[in-house]
């Protein structure tokens, strides 16, 4: 059956949990879980009902975290684990053996976490460089806007800005989208092009545009820009770290846009969420990579 294309945040929650409520419930392991709020965050979304939480860290620290600010942990598993480090290797390794199916950052760097997904020996790395999307339910856009990447290519190649759209078209096609529509700004817009029209099928690309461009039909008719993905777009590329990070996070500062982020390269979903999120975004952000990897899973995506 066709996939009904996720347009907000409620719907991409709902969807997760419509998932686990098919039998497909995901499982999400917590590398150094001893954060308030990323305990907080699983403890939700798993009252929810969408995922089963595995959080790996210091228990001590967890359960005192845990007691202090009145969170349930009750049904969620502890891996007894104080060293950050090695519990990034125990989260990452419960990936490896199937018994997750999607990561969580907790109290540790993010490169920390990300080098150890990337260790050969687990078996996670994908084709594609590790890339960050910042998928925004923005009030006033018809639906979900994905920006990439604002997190993680600092000063990517033609061939990583290559890999970063191909990620950020896997997740629009776990979104239901079809065709996914990519509005780009980058310089090289003439390579870029050509190169996904012919490896990516069912998508429609257009650039140089800018954002007021992309995402706004008013804006593109003044300006006399046609094409299917002006005032449309559903993946916007940035031309730099800097500016996906600038303008995702105003449109949540400012906009109160609802954030689900996630990075995406490797045979996992890793979800991240920060101190300044709120209920809603960590939710939402969870509830991406669950929606994620049960793409993987239906679609073999990596050959399961």
């Amino acid at each position: 059956m066709k996939q009904t294309p996720i347009h907000s945040s409620d719907e991409l929650i709902a969807h997760a949990i419509a998932i686990a409520a098919e039998g497909r419930k995901k499982t999400v392991a917590v590398a150094a879980a001893q954060d308030v709020d990323v305990i907080g965050a699983v403890s939700q979304a798993q009252a929810d009902g969408f995922l089963d939480g595995i959080l790996v860290g210091d228990e001590s620290k967890i359960r005192s975290l845990a007691d202090e600010n009145k969170i349930n942990i009750t049904s969620l598993s502890i891996v007894n684990e104080p060293d950050v480090y090695k519990a990034a290797h125990v989260a990452v390794k419960l990936a490896a053996d199937s018994k997750a199916d999607a990561i969580m950052k907790g109290f540790l760097p993010t490169s920390a976490l990300l080098k150890t997904v990337l260790d050969k020996q687990y078996g996670l790395r994908g084709e594609n460089t590790l890339s960050h999307c910042a998928v925004l339910d923005i009030p006033g856009y018809h639906k979900l806007l994905n920006f990439t990447d604002g997190g993680m290519v600092v000063k990517p190649t033609p061939e990583q800005k290559y890999q970063v759209l191909d990620n950020a078209v896997l997740v629009g096609r776990a979104l239901g989208l079809s065709p996914v529509k990519i509005a780009l700004t980058v310089a090289d817009t003439s390579e870029l092009i050509p190169l996904a029209t012919e490896r990516l099928e069912n998508i429609i690309i257009q650039g140089p545009l800018s954002l007021e461009l992309a995402s706004s039909p008013v804006a593109a008719k003044k300006a006399a820009v046609s094409g299917e993905v002006a005032g449309d777009a559903d993946i916007f590329l940035v031309d730099s770290i800097e500016e996906g990070n600038i303008v995702a996070k105003s449109l949540i500062q400012f906009a109160q846009a609802v954030f689900a982020g996630v990075i995406v390269g490797a045979r996992v979903p890793v979800s991240l969420v920060s101190r300044t999120d709120t209920v809603k975004n960590k939710k939402a952000s969870l509830a991406l990579a669950c929606v994620i990897a049960d793409y993987y899973t239906q679609n073999k995506v990596w050959g399961n």
